[in-house]
């Protein structure tokens, strides 16, 4: 079952302010792109722990492969379609489906996505 976008909002708090905590500064303080977490985005973190680089990609992504400026480890989708996301570029190797609402993250870098 997905979480509630209220119970989804209040994790995403939780999770910025331990990072605060641990590092002393926002988590996307050193970049210039943050991710909003808006309905209708996907936010890739560049660290398993949400915090460090984002990109932000808003939706619709069309059907063709999105290569990521960088590789990550985790993402939260918060739009309306399901993706999988994959280890190398243009979607090769391994890969996760990542339905609609998914916040999830993996040991190994990604860099790339598409809508399935």
């Amino acid at each position: 079952m997905r979480p509630s976008k209220s119970v989804r909002t209040a994790l995403l708090a939780t999770i910025g302010a331990a990072a605060i905590a641990v590092t002393g500064a926002p988590a996307a303080a050193a970049e210039s792109r943050s991710c909003t977490y808006v309905d209708g985005t996907l936010c890739l973190h560049e660290s398993k722990w949400f915090n460090g680089a984002t990109v932000e990609y808003p939706a619709p992504f069309g059907t063709d492969c999105v290569n990521s400026s960088m590789g990550f480890l985790g993402w939260v989708n918060l739009t309306d379609y399901s993706l999988r996301v994959y280890e190398g570029a243009n979607c090769t190797g391994i890969s996760y489906y990542v339905p609609s609402g998914d916040l999830h993250n993996v040991q190994a870098p990604l860099s790339s996505f598409k809508v399935v």
